[in-house]
């Protein structure tokens, strides 16, 4: 699949290129970079010996997106926060067909609401453990997807380009009723079936602190098959955003037989300014506004069930946009865990980021 994205990518390029040469207005390139500082207490660690802080580049992305006529479409985006260069997304899109868009090539799988949420547009600095944990992000696939009325469908077939052996189909299924500010109740749903014939599969999370330690270990399991499930609702108004989401998951091993994994969250903003955030096809976008301020908290948990280990968060924050361009967040995390029956914390953590785009 790596050798397809290098096929695909040039390709992507190529019709970018074109479409300059023919004036096409909608060539555009972009992109952003985030730079956060975490510190917390030992209980965010291992190994007390560790730091209790980090600074990171947490991303750094470039993007180029051409539109070549009113059927076809395409992405192309890198981050280079570690120093290589990471292909984040690679696709084609065709948009001919009145009742679907297919999209082929590296994209996002259509699964989670906060997955699907851009790194750029979330509430809070971190994704939700459970997010980070079960949902699955940029894949190799083909995509069909489409809006009929109030409903948004996605169906794709897609393989891990980290392995051959890893596959799956994934759909997502969403019904909303928007009216023209922005005001709107949502409640969706996504399945994911996976064959991982035989690949590892262990879950390593930290507390919703990137610096941090993994604290929440799964047990390394030899995957013949994952199954995915998620339920999610969402409403919005007068700038007041309520999300809600539950996954599950069980994930067979031959040898040691199926590991249940579930958790959720419950999160909600709201800025000062009472602009509501903008809705679109099933997702969530960004507060259009300056100088404005929002208010935002959430609560999370995670439960490995055959490991007896379960991790619990509650976060507030606020977030200041200076621009459409500039943003400053800042978060503060109060977590504790459990293992094998004995409890750790509840004790604190405080991220922040600065966030600008171009």
């Amino acid at each position: 699949m790596r050798t397809f994205i290098l096929y695909i990518a040039p390709a992507i390029l190529l019709l970018a290129t074109s479409a300059t040469a023919n004036e096409y207005p909608e060539l555009s390139f972009g992109g952003y970079i985030m730079v956060d500082h975490d510190q917390f207490s030992d209980l965010f660690l291992e190994d007390e010996q560790n730091s209790n802080n980090g600074t990171d580049i947490r991303r750094a992305r470039l993007s180029a997106k051409a539109k070549f006529n009113d059927d076809w479409r395409s992405k192309f985006q890198i981050d280079i926060a570690d120093g290589d260069i990471d292909i984040k997304d690679a696709y084609i899109q065709y948009q001919g067909i009145s009742w679907a868009t297919i999209t082929v090539g590296q994209q996002k799988e259509p699964f989670g609401l906060e997955k699907l949420t851009s790194s750029s547009d979330t509430f809070m600095i971190e994704r939700s453990m459970v997010t980070e944990a079960l949902a699955p992000g940029r894949s190799m696939g083909v995509k069909l997807g489409g809006t009929p009325g109030n409903f948004t469908w996605n169906l794709g077939y897609f393989q891990d380009d980290n392995s051959q052996n890893s596959q799956g189909i994934t759909g997502r299924l969403t019904w909303a009723l928007v009216d023209g500010d922005d005001n709107f109740i949502h409640l969706g749903s996504a399945l994911s079936e996976r064959q991982l014939k035989g690949d590892e599969f262990r879950i390593n999370e930290t507390l919703e602190v990137y610096s941090s330690d993994s604290l929440l270990e799964g047990t390394r399991l030899d995957a013949e098959a994952m199954s995915l499930a998620s339920i999610e609702l969402m409403w919005q108004y007068l700038g007041v955003v309520s999300m809600a989401e539950w996954i599950e998951t069980d994930i067979d091993d031959p040898t040691r037989g199926t590991y249940h994994y579930q958790g959720g969250y419950y999160q909600m903003s709201y800025p000062l300014s009472g602009k509501n955030r903008r809705y679109k096809d099933g997702k969530l976008d960004t507060i259009k506004a300056k100088h404005d301020w929002e208010l935002t908290w959430r609560v999370s948990q995670f439960e490995l069930e055959q490991e007896d280990r379960k991790a619990q968060t509650f976060a507030v924050g606020v977030n200041y946009l200076v621009d459409k361009d500039l943003m400053f967040k800042a978060n503060l995390i109060r977590a504790k865990y459990q293992d094998d029956g004995e409890t750790f914390g509840y004790d604190n953590a405080f991220s922040f980021r600065a966030q600008y785009s171009f």
